[in-house]
């Protein structure tokens, strides 16, 4: 049976609305443009940089904390509202779970893509203005990454809430993926050094030719792989700090695939769970 247009939209209006009646939209777009200015005038030494070494620095910045919005906003979203009865509420009425599950998920990534969109074009219009040089193009491919990035630790989290039974536990399982995007290269790293690697030489950024399986790490990681795909965008060679060569499968095409099945197996996970889970 397909999937009925009008309860996912009314399930996916709801979940906007609360999220802008709780100001969080607002925040979420003075966040974006504060952070983006403040990078500009950190690339640019006191004064507005270009945009692509704006991006150089709001890189570190953004995989930090658009995943942690999205975790923070989907974490609750079964497990929560099924532990406080308010799903069993939902279920009562005539839709069906995967009609609420994706409604969840519009609603939801509609308030982390507007604030994004909104947060940093409007400090992309504003940087574009002060410095009278704008690449429009990378800069859009930059935004529109970001958003792939909020919608990749959405659905995980959403997965996350449909699989275990308690907010509480939801949310030490959200924090724990979220860190392993953290710290997945220093795990490479290490296996790198294990195997062979020349720390010093690496560190002093004198290897420009890493052995293929290191650049595995980029597909395994969200954050590295957001980031790698974004200064390939920009037609940058320095990838986490350091000029290099990289193999021809690491491209802005295959980092974006990855992405998407990062993005839509939990998803297919979390329909799943849900459809079992006992409300």
């Amino acid at each position: 049976m397909p999937i009925a247009l009008r309860p996912v939209y009314a399930i996916a209006k709801k979940e906007f609305a609360d999220n802008a009646r709780n100001k969080w939209i607002i925040s979420l777009i003075a966040i974006f443009m504060v952070l983006t200015i403040a990078a500009s005038f950190m690339a640019g030494q006191g004064r507005a940089g270009e945009m692509d070494v704006t991006v150089g620095v709001l890189i570190s910045i953004s995989s930090i904390l658009v995943p942690i919005i999205s975790v923070m906003l989907g974490y609750a979203t079964i497990s929560g509202e099924a532990e406080s009865g308010a799903l069993s509420v939902v279920l009562a009425c005539p839709v069906r779970r995967v009609e609420v599950l994706f409604g969840k998920l519009v609603g939801l990534g509609s308030v982390i893509c507007l604030s994004i969109l909104v947060g940093f074009g409007i400090s992309g219009v504003l940087i574009a203005a002060l410095t009278g040089h704008a690449e429009w193009s990378s800069y859009i491919v930059f935004i529109l990454l970001t958003m792939l990035l909020g919608m990749l630790y959405l659905s995980l989290s959403v997965c996350i809430s449909s699989v275990l039974k308690r907010r509480v536990t939801s949310l030490g399982a959200g924090v724990i993926v979220f860190f392993w995007g953290m710290i997945c290269g220093m795990v490479w790293l290490g296996v790198y050094m294990a195997a062979g690697g020349d720390a010093a030489a690496f560190f002093e950024g004198e290897i420009s030719d890493l052995p293929d399986w290191f650049w595995f790490e980029v597909f395994l990681s969200p954050q590295d792989g957001s980031g790698t795909a974004t200064m390939l965008a920009f037609g940058e060679t320095e990838i986490m700090g350091y000029s290099v060569n990289l193999p021809p499968w690491v491209n802005l095409g295959t980092l974006v695939l990855a992405h998407l099945i990062w993005t839509l197996v939990p998803i297919a996970i979390a329909y799943w769970r849900f459809q079992k889970r006992d409300v």
